[in-house]
């Protein structure tokens, strides 16, 4: 193909059932940010498999009958690996001359494994609002010069040449709202994603939105700063306000899903959005899926409150502080969540926690702490994320440098899964300990009594014979069943 015979552009993301992965029937805020910045002149259409669960076939006629000049495929994480490789593959069989395009958290973090595949012909690393309508401006130009195009992987004679991410969006003001008008939106925003716990909304239409990016916290486990780097950028509580009143205004959002990494991080930006909130008074409520729990206070809880917040989801990490202080490297007290839990159940939030279990270094008396903490605290919903080893982070460096990996890990593989399944073995724990122990206590923790069997139901959307059979089919299969083929438990 020529390069100036791109007209048709597809912007899509594989389903993450071809491969028994897990999916999520979120709106693809991401594909409708990019699909905003994309010039008037391409004719540009968001395809999304999960939404319908649509097989490999019905993807494949999807894209016969777009028939596009360039389709950009996202992925979240190295979990899809499998599913983007084939959606390139489908796609250069069908039509030869179309143009791959790679983007998200698996072409930035790890641009080397996908450029293994000749099918894709660029990666994206970082924030795609600027670069790929750049892209598209040089190869629209017939320009085959991307030496000086940071953030780019390509090939020059057959070869991959990796540009490293040197820069970042520094004003998220300018970014657009989300094409919401371009593609089945209302489908999304009222349509319910059963187990998806913290990432289910409970009024419609929601809409998700994110207002800041980057962290500068060092989490052994985490590898943001890979992906958005370690500055945090922010939208500015005016600019977050006006995005709420177009989603309240056109499209009568009723709920509103942040899922900033550190929504809280700048405290006068966030009361001035909560107050915002609480002065236009809408008939919206909110929820943040990463608040920094350790930034948070009575008044803060007060004004979220107000503000209309309904769900609080903290990630605590460990119920061991020695854990948090030293190994994990966060500046979260125990003791202060405590109160934090305390003052939240006052307010009638619904209370969920996020726990990590098996990381190197943590003892299984340390392990046990936390499951002990998790019980005392008695809220709502706790969730067991095993640790696992994901490129650029410490955690990572830590298990192979110590032989704590088996012989056969490989990021390429697809047994790599999620948060679900360990793969850490030290002399402490083995992952199948960490499988055991995690199923067993999810199941003791969450289910002790009536009322919170129903809490839990109604969190995760589900009905409680619907409970029954996950908590059964869990147990049985060691804390690996993955209802639906959709979300862990």
């Amino acid at each position: 193909m020529k390069s100036n015979t791109i007209r048709k552009i597809m912007l899509t993301v594989p389903n993450g059932l071809w491969f028994r992965n897990r999916t999520f029937k979120l709106i693809p805020y991401n594909l409708a940010l990019l699909q905003a910045v994309i010039p008037r002149e391409y004719e540009v259409c968001i395809l999304d498999p999960n939404l319908e669960n649509l097989s490999i076939e019905q993807v494949g006629e999807k894209i016969n009958a777009f028939r596009p000049d360039m389709v950009g495929i996202t992925a979240s994480s190295l979990e899809f690996s499998k599913s983007v490789h084939k959606m390139a593959e489908l796609t250069k069989t069908i039509s030869p001359t179309t143009l791959v395009i790679l983007g998200g958290a698996y072409a930035t973090v790890t641009p080397e494994f996908p450029m293994e595949d000749t099918n894709i012909d660029f990666a994206i690393l970082g924030e795609g609002e600027e670069r790929f309508p750049m892209l598209l401006e040089m190869l629209k130009k017939g320009d085959k010069d991307f030496t000086k195009f940071d953030g780019l992987a390509y090939r020059k004679n057959s070869k991959v040449i990796i540009n490293s991410m040197k820069s970042f969006i520094e004003n998220l003001d300018k970014l657009p709202f989300p094409a919401y008008d371009k593609f089945n939106y209302r489908t999304y925003a009222n349509r319910p994603d059963k187990y998806a716990n913290t990432l289910l909304p409970k009024y419609y239409p929601y809409a998700v939105t994110s207002t800041s990016r980057g962290c500068p916290f060092d989490c052994i486990y985490c590898h943001t700063w890979a992906k958005d780097g370690k500055k945090t950028r922010f939208k500015s509580a005016e600019r977050v306000l006006e995005e709420i009143d177009w989603l309240v205004n056109d499209y009568g959002t009723k709920e509103l899903i942040f899922l900033d990494d550190n929504f809280n991080l700048n405290r006068p930006r966030f009361v001035k959005i909560l107050k915002g909130l609480i002065k236009k008074n809408y008939n919206l409520h909110w929820k943040s899926i990463n608040i920094t729990a350790f930034l948070l206070d009575e008044e803060l809880l007060e004004l979220m409150k107000a503000s209309k917040l309904y769900q609080l989801i903290l990630p605590i990490e460990s119920g061991n502080q020695y854990v948090l202080d030293k190994i994990l490297r966060k500046p979260l007290k125990l003791e202060k969540m405590l109160a934090i839990i305390k003052k939240a159940k006052e307010l009638d939030f619904e209370i969920a926690a996020d726990f990590i279990i098996g990381i190197p270094g943590e003892t299984w008396d340390q392990i046990r702490d936390t499951t002990r903490f998790a019980d005392v605290i008695d809220v709502d919903l706790v969730l067991f994320h095993i640790a696992t080893p994901i490129p650029k982070t410490e955690l990572y460096d830590i298990a192979k440098r110590n032989n704590y990996l088996g012989k056969d890990f490989d990021f390429r593989s697809h047994k790599f899964f999620g948060f679900g399944r360990g793969y850490i073995t030290t002399d402490e724990f083995s992952p199948y300990d960490l499988h055991r122990l995690r199923a067993f206590e999810w199941d003791r923790i969450n289910f002790k009594t009536q009322r919170k069997k129903e809490r839990y139901a109604m969190m995760a959307g589900i009905s409680l014979e619907e409970l029954d059979k996950w908590r059964k089919e869990t147990i049985k299969n060691a804390g690996l069943y993955f209802p639906e083929h959709t979300h862990v438990a």
